[in-house]
């Protein structure tokens, strides 16, 4: 019987743990996506058109897809630029902005938290690409890198700053042998996404 209770006193714990550590990471991203959020001139909406991928896009983010009602490629950039870009969503199977931002310390000293110059300096500087790796989560999972929000930086600052919580630490294992499309799709399927796009 004393064990009952032990089990069920720690079940509790464990399941208060998680629902406050789920609830303020989702209201931590929402404010840092609302924090954030600026218009965007001309010429960065079209250098971010050049990096977005409409059908990877619908394919990984199907809650956008059901919300929106359609996948018309338009309709997709659009929510890329009002919302997907803020809340961190990748845009193709070749970019991600925390990996890029977390593996270029140049980058994320000249930037700090300012998601659309990584966005603008990717689209404007292919040439520097192949230097500065590949920029997926599946990437940096397989060199068991870890990688923090682009949010986390500070202009001037080598590292994230004081308290930066990891969106993947560098000792996942699992996913060595996985594509980038393999990665999502199982993080979409285990709800892990959502939890990741909410940081």
């Amino acid at each position: 019987m004393k064990r009952f209770k032990i089990a069920k006193v720690l079940s509790l714990a464990f399941a208060a743990v998680f629902a406050v550590s789920v609830f303020t990471t989702n209201a931590f991203a929402a404010t840092n996506a609302e924090t954030h959020k600026r218009d965007l001139t001309a010429e960065e909406i079209a250098l971010i058109a050049t990096v977005f991928d409409a059908d990877y896009y619908a394919k990984q983010c199907p809650d956008v897809v059901d919300a929106l009602g359609t996948s018309d490629a338009q309709t997709l950039f659009a929510h890329f630029l009002g919302f997907g870009l803020w809340e961190e969503r990748q845009p193709n199977a070749q970019f991600n902005v925390d990996v890029y931002a977390t593996r270029n310390v140049d980058l994320h000293k000249a930037f700090g938290d300012d998601i659309v110059a990584y966005y603008v300096h990717y689209a404007s500087h292919p040439e520097e690409q192949a230097g500065r790796g590949i920029s997926t989560l599946g990437d940096a999972m397989r060199r068991h890198a870890a990688v923090y929000s682009v949010y986390d930086f500070v202009v001037g600052q080598e590292q994230p700053r004081e308290g930066a919580m990891k969106i993947q630490t560098e000792n996942v294992t699992q996913f060595n042998y996985m594509s980038d499309n393999d990665i999502i799709s199982y993080w979409n399927d285990e709800g892990i996404l959502a939890a990741i796009l909410a940081q």
